[in-house]
């Protein structure tokens, strides 16, 4: 095969253009390898006080997230967080949450969702015991709120409130037990594990990467195509050119 500037130039592009496609291709298998990391369960890790993990007036570190902390203190105000969606049993409901603001030593405060919101707000005093998964606050707006409503579930909304220094994030409590050590009752919701979002399913990835590699490989193989099909042009017209003599 003849090589000239013309094929050189064409194989310099055709490289630089599989490169991009091979890239594309990586892409799409390590979003592959995201999906499978998403759908594995991870251990939860031991109970780990609050004040271990994070701190008042600062912002959630990416490592307390998803951890199940326990806090001690005292219920001073209650809200209501209306249309929550809340995952249970595979289905998705809008549901009315009860949130309450737990006051600590040192002037300082979380949310703590407590459950399903009753008719009737139920009287808790006295110093608690909680134990319950951190979240971070959230971004969103659930609802229009009234007063004694939130909005979102996010400290930022109640800044202020009885002059405390306010935690990031807020707990789901899965207990709640007195000073007395007997359980508080209340009609829980799951505390899930948050998951990162990633779009698509496995195998749509990994059919995306054969795509992308196989448009890299055909690309890199056309220089070497063109440079074939000149030289059985240029055969063809030589011996075109020869029978006609």
């Amino acid at each position: 095969m003849k090589i000239n500037k013309g094929f050189i130039a064409q194989l310099f592009v055709a490289i630089l253009i599989s490169l991009s496609f091979i890239g594309l291709g990586n892409w799409q298998l390590n979003r592959a390898h995201d999906v499978q990391l998403v759908n594995l369960v991870t251990p939860d890790l031991p109970q780990i006080p609050l004040e271990d993990v994070a701190e008042a007036a600062t912002n959630l570190e990416a490592s307390a997230i998803n951890r199940i902390v326990t806090v001690s203190g005292k219920y001073a105000q209650t809200f209501l967080a209306p249309k929550q969606e809340i995952k249970r049993d595979g289905q998705t409901s809008l549901l009315n949450l009860e949130v309450r603001l737990l006051v600590l030593e040192g002037r300082r405060g979380i949310l703590v969702v407590r459950g399903i919101s009753e008719s009737k707000e139920q009287e808790i005093s006295g110093e608690l015991k909680i134990i319950g998964r951190l979240y971070p606050r959230q971004t969103s707006d659930s609802a229009r709120a009234v007063n004694g409503e939130l909005s979102r579930i996010d400290p930022g909304l109640i800044a202020g409130a009885q002059n405390l220094s306010l935690f990031d994030g807020y707990i789901i409590a899965t207990s709640e037990i007195s000073d007395a050590g007997q359980e508080i009752a209340a009609s829980r919701i799951p505390a899930p594990q948050l998951k990162s979002k990633v779009a698509g399913n496995y195998w749509q990835h990994i059919s995306y990467v054969f795509i992308w590699w196989l448009m890299a490989l055909i690309t890199l193989l056309g220089p070497f195509y063109n440079s074939i099909k000149e030289r059985q042009t240029t055969e063809e017209s030589q011996l075109g050119g020869k029978v006609e003599l």
